[in-house]
């Protein structure tokens, strides 16, 4: 089941997609908790 074929794979796009998602997050989270003093 894990073929080195790219159509098997998630593609790269998908991942960095959710990476960057999981980046605005945190991100996100900071900057509100650095807003409301919390940090």
């Amino acid at each position: 089941m894990n073929a080195p074929d790219s159509n098997t794979k998630m593609p790269k796009w998908l991942i960095y997609g959710l990476l960057a998602k999981g980046v605005l997050v945190v991100v996100v989270v900071v900057a509100v908790l650095l807003y409301a003093g919390i940090l």
